[in-house]
Formats: structure tokens, C-alpha cells, sequence
């Protein structure tokens, strides 16, 4: 089921990730598509690879449904080939996709659940993806102290899924471009007590910035990697010499022009307006602040809109306007404001993550208290309690108690792993052929036990013939042994006049007197 990935497939699906990289996911969705087609229904790691990789395009591309959908498919995947790489990657992937569509109460359940799988993952290529895929889910929703983290999680790891030319010099790209979106919320803050961290965000940018463009030169990306990377760094580094990186912005400016990059060429602008301020060119500024707010028109993004208009005002209070003080003072309100719902969404995320996942280790541990290491039945405990409810219940009720016959001889002939063998292939056969809602548990060393509730007699004894049966057909040539496996039974019902409570003294009679008479059986 887990099918390795093909040389063609490999071939399809970095191919597909370059037209996404290049802006083109138009192209990408319908690669995938045939893919998809090519691969067939059956669960595999192609599949979950081509569901990720096609819910990517997606997104860039703006559909939203189909996003969904592969992502939820690749999640769906990842269950069924019991990876929690793939769930969390499937989970991150359709929270990008909620949050696209300017949702992200919805996206809050598939973020928890991505980090609790991430969490479970011991798949060092798929851990990168998923990391890089909930910094880029946290980026959007702009919570970016939990982006970072995941961000630095990916760059850490050098195992891939797939060998993709400048992943590590795009992975430091990410965290550029995470602290430069932080640097914009601050920096909008106005708040002097705040300069602390805006000067340690920049050093961040400028950090990775650097370590971005020498990773790109190294794996021979720069086109990919270089335009954006090099803004960020000037974006970050101007306020420390703007006579210095005046040009560099303008030629930054100049390498953003593609459509994939155009709300940071409108920050450039906006940003080069601000640095003709500060070194005293008013014409200069004036004409920059003009053109990012020709260019802003159209434009749908948010934050690009929030950011140019706060700079522009900024420009335009720093040369006397009248009025722009006021703006300044009105979008300073503003960013206080979406301040406080970050600080409540920051919250209300971490609060999720901690609740999920205590909820979830105590099902484990709930679970594993009433779970059989060995056979994943019930154990003694979980049996005591089904009873206890069906007296509690007032319920009708059957009882079939199973034994190993000669488990004891095959411990001592082949040893106790042997033994381990053979009780593992007894619980697959009763669970196999019991019914569905009927309850199984290992109740001592050699011993089982089938509670089915609201039984009737002829029902429980046909489950017994179906169990009987199969275990004479079991293969226990791993160990060196023939085929099948003798079992003594035993079967009792409250349709007898049984209390609850007596039912397992009795069917355990009744599996010694079947014992007795299948002396000389053979396990």
C-alpha cells in the first residue's frame, strides 16, 4: 500500500512544485490531475504526495474548494497508511486554504490537529513539510511567534521527500519573510517602548535574508530565490543607512515586478518614499508615496493596503500636511486594535493546542489502561466494566471464554516469543469474526473472553463455529509449527438465568468440560 515514488513520479511532482515556485499553479493543478489519474484510487505515498502538491497549487491558483478537497484527501491518506506526517501535512495544507478564503475560526481544528500529529511523526522528510506548511498556516493568520518556530523546525532538517533544488535557501526565505511581516506590525504600533524588538526582528530579517541569497548561489537557484530575499534584506537594513540603500530598494523594486511578488513591490515603493524623507529628498518622496498609492489601487490585500497607507502618511506628515498627523494618529489606533485581537487569537490558539493535547493523552492513557499490550483487546479491566455496565443496564447478554490449548508445551518447546505469536493470531481471528458492537478482551495469560450484548444463544454459539474454524487454518509457520491453532470454548447466556456477574465462572466450566474432551488437541 505504502508504494514507493517512481523516477516518473518524482519527474511529475517536482516539476509541478517548480510551476508553483514560478507562480504558475494554473498548470501545476492540472499536472496533478493527470497524476491522480495515472496512480489510481488505492492508497499510496505518490498519491498522498500528489493530493499535497495539487492542494498547494491550488491555493495559489484561488481555488478554495478543490484546495480543500486534495488536502482533506491527503489527510485521509495519511490514515489509512497510519503516517501522522501526511495528516498533519494534509491538516496545515487545508488550513492555508480556509485562512485564503479569510476564515480562520475555521482553520483553528486542522491547526491543532496538524500540530499534535507533526508531534507523532518520526518521518524526518514529511516533519519538514509539515513544518513549513503551519508556518506558513500561522504567516497567514498572522500569528507569527508560532510561525517561527515551525519555520526554524524545517530549516533544521535536512531529510526530504523529495530532492528539490533551493528548499533550504527557500526554508530561510520563510523566516525572512515571517520577521519582515512582524517588523510591518510593529513598526505600525508607533510605540517607542517597542523599539527593542522592532531592532531585533530586522536583525532577523537581515539574518536570514543573507543566509537565503548564499543558500540560493550554493544550490544554484537564484532566480527562485534571489529577488525576494534581496528585498527583505534592504527592506530590514535601510533605517541604519537610508543614503545607502536607496538604490539598493530601487533595484529590489525593479526584480518584484512579476505578479507573484506585487504587493511587495507596492511596500517597496512605499518603503522608498519614507527613506527620501529621511535623507531630505521631498521630491523624490513625494513622487514615490504617489505612485504606491496609484499602484494600491485594486489591490485586495489587507495588510498591503494598511502598510502602503501608513507609510504614505507617514511621508506626508513628515513634509507638514495638516491632516496627516491625524491619519497617522486614526491608522496607529487601528494597529493597536488588530494588536489585541492578535494577542487574543495568540491566546486562543495556544489554549487550543494545550487542550487538544491533553485530551488526547488521556484517551491514550484511558485507552491503555483498558488495552492488552500484546493483542490491542480489552483486558481484564475493560471486561470487568462491560460486565458491570450490562448488570447496570439490566441487558441481556452472551459470554464466550476462549482458550490456547497447549500454549504452555509450545512456550517451552519454542520459547515465549513463539507463544506471543500464536496469541496475537487468536485475537486477529476473534476479532475478525465476531460481530460488530460484540466486545473482545484477553482476560489471563492464554484466555479470552467475547461479551455480545442482546444476543441470542444460536447467535453466540454461530460466532463460536466462525472463531473455531478460522483458528484451524491459521499459519504459524513463522514459528516453525503447522497450521492451526486448537481452542477450548465456552458459552453462556443470561438467557439461561444467569446474573451478569456469573456469566464468566460459568462459560469458564463449560471451556474446561470442551477441554477435557479435546484431550490430545494439538495448539
Amino acid at each position: 500500500m505504502t508504494s514507493s515514488i517512481t523516477s516518473s513520479h518524482a519527474t511529475s511532482l517536482t516539476t509541478a512544485l517548480a510551476a508553483i515556485r514560478g507562480g504558475d499553479g494554473a498548470s501545476a493543478v492540472a499536472a496533478m490531475k493527470n497524476l491522480l489519474r495515472d496512480l489510481g484510487r488505492e492508497p499510496s505515498e505518490p498519491r498522498a504526495l500528489a493530493e499535497y502538491v495539487l492542494a498547494t497549487a491550488a491555493v495559489q491558483d484561488g481555488s478554495v474548494g478543490q484546495a480543500s478537497r486534495a488536502a482533506a484527501a491527503c489527510q485521509a491518506i495519511g490514515l489509512v497508511l497510519d503516517e501522522p506526517g501526511w495528516v498533519a501535512i494534509g491538516c496545515a495544507t487545508r488550513a492555508i486554504a480556509v485562512l485564503q478564503d479569510n476564515r480562520p475560526a475555521d482553520a483553528v481544528e486542522d491547526l491543532v490537529r496538524a500540530e499534535y500529529e507533526l508531534r507523532a511523526s518520526r518521518r524526518d522528510g514529511l516533519r519538514a513539510w509539515a513544518h513549513t506548511q503551519l508556518g506558513q498556516a500561522y504567516e497567514r493568520f498572522g500569528l507569527f511567534e508560532l510561525a517561527v518556530p515551525h519555520y526554524e523546525g524545517a530549516i533544521e532538517i535536512d531529510d526530504r521527500i523529495l530532492d528539490l533544488a533551493g528548499s533550504r535557501a527557500l526554508d530561510a526565505r520563510n523566516l525572512a519573510t515571517v520577521n519582515y511581516h512582524w517588523v510591518k506590525e510593529l513598526d505600525m504600533l508607533m510605540d517607542p517602548a517597542l523599539e527593542d524588538e522592532v531592532e531585533l526582528r530586522r536583525a532577523e530579517v537581515v539574518r536570514w535574508a543573507e543566509r537565503s541569497l548564499a543558500l540560493a548561489a550554493t544550490e544554484q537557484v537564484e532566480g527562485t530565490v534571489f529577488p525576494l530575499a534581496r528585498y527583505l534584506r534592504a527592506a530590514a537594513a535601510w533605517p541604519g543607512d537610508p543614503g545607502r540603500w536607496i538604490g539598493e530598494l530601487h533595484v529590489c523594486r525593479s526584480n518584484l515586478s512579476d505578479a507573484s511578488h506585487a504587493g511587495f513591490e507596492m511596500e517597496a515603493t512605499a518603503l522608498l518614499a519614507v527613506a527620501y524623507v529621511e535623507v531630505g529628498e521631498i521630491a523624490e518622496a513625494q513622487r514615490e508615496a504617489r505612485r504606491a498609492l496609484i499602484r494600491l489601487e485594486g489591490v485586495d490585500d489587507l495588510n498591503v493596503q494598511r502598510y502602503v497607507r501608513w507609510a504614505t502618511l507617514r511621508v506626508a506628515d513628515a513634509m507638514g500636511y495638516p491632516s496627516a498627523g491625524a491619519g497617522l494618529g486614526y491608522g496607529r489606533s487601528i494597529a493597536w486594535a488588530w494588536r489585541q485581537q492578535h494577542q487574543s487569537d495568540l491566546e486562543m490558539m495556544r489554549a487550543a493546542i494545550a487542550g487538544y493535547e491533553r485530551s488526547r493523552a488521556h484517551d491514550a492513557a484511558v485507552r491503555a489502561a483498558r488495552e492488552d499490550a500484546l493483542t490491542g483487546l480489552g483486558n481484564r479491566r475493560a471486561f470487568d466494566e462491560w460486565i458491570a455496565d450490562i448488570a447496570a443496564d439490566g441487558a441481556e447478554a452472551c459470554l464466550i471464554v476462549v482458550d490456547v490449548d497447549r500454549l504452555k508445551e509450545l512456550n517451552d518447546t519454542l520459547g515465549h516469543a513463539a507463544g506471543d505469536v500464536a496469541l496475537r493470531a487468536v485475537a486477529d481471528v476473534i476479532r475478525s469474526n465476531i460481530r460488530s458492537g460484540d466486545r473482545s478482551a484477553r482476560v489471563g495469560g492464554d484466555e479470552f473472553a467475547v461479551v455480545l450484548a442482546e444476543a441470542e444463544t444460536v447467535e453466540a454459539q454461530l460466532v463460536m463455529d466462525r472463531i473455531q474454524l478460522a483458528a484451524r487454518v491459521v499459519s504459524l509457520t513463522s514459528v516453525g509449527r503447522p497450521a492451526g491453532i486448537g481452542l477450548s470454548m465456552g458459552l453462556a447466556s443470561s438467557r439461561e438465568g444467569f446474573l451478569p456477574s456469573d456469566l464468566y465462572a460459568v462459560a469458564d466450566t463449560r471451556m474446561y468440560e470442551d477441554k477435557r474432551r479435546r484431550a490430545g488437541a494439538v495448539a
